[in-house]
């Protein structure tokens, strides 16, 4: 089983959060936090018409991740709420095994209040704990500095970049950046 210990976090505004492992009976909570930043948009690469996962998908995806020792998915709830999720899952061949890479959604009325910090500090943590994990990957939008910032400051360094990865609108392009930290030395 991927899970971690349950921690709880004082947000900016005063608030308590939980920051815990996901189960199946989260699956809606997730679904609405989900579909909130697919209809923002702005640094998602799905849009709401790609994303088609009910609630019963939902719960099964949970649960493989739960039953994969190098898969994990957290979440920050809060009053009842889902408001942050990130989900990691390494490479499925030998030879990649030993990294994976992560994506992270945190709810718009939150940001900047410490739940994408302690989401990655959480995770950074397990996959340091986690026999089989070496290196944590993630792809950003050039144009995310809010995100670049704080994937900077815990430590990942940019390893490249694609041009023109992300077609926003017709004659819309924007480049994606690779980072990664190791996490075990080499």
């Amino acid at each position: 089983m991927s899970t971690i210990t349950e921690k709880t976090i004082h947000l900016k505004d005063g608030r308590v959060a939980t920051i815990r492992s996901a189960t199946p009976r989260d699956a809606a909570k997730i679904l609405t936090l989900v579909h909130a930043n697919l209809e923002e948009g702005e640094f998602v690469l799905s849009t709401p018409e790609d994303f088609r996962m009910t609630q019963e998908m939902e719960e099964a995806w949970i649960q493989n991740n739960l039953d994969d020792p190098c898969k994990l998915v957290i979440i920050a709830e809060c009053e009842g709420e889902v408001l942050g999720m990130l989900n990691f899952a390494n490479g499925a061949r030998k030879r990649i095994a030993h990294q994976g890479e992560f994506s992270m959604s945190v709810a718009k009325t939150v940001r900047d209040q410490g739940i994408g910090r302690a989401l990655l500090s959480t995770l950074l943590t397990w996959a340091r704990e986690q026999p089989t994990i070496e290196k944590v990957e993630l792809q950003v939008f050039a144009n995310n500095a809010r995100a670049i910032a704080l994937y900077t400051s815990l430590g990942f360094k940019e390893e490249g970049r694609l041009s023109g990865r992300i077609k926003m609108a017709p004659g819309v392009y924007i480049d994606t950046i690779e980072m990664g930290q190791w996490v075990k030395e080499r």
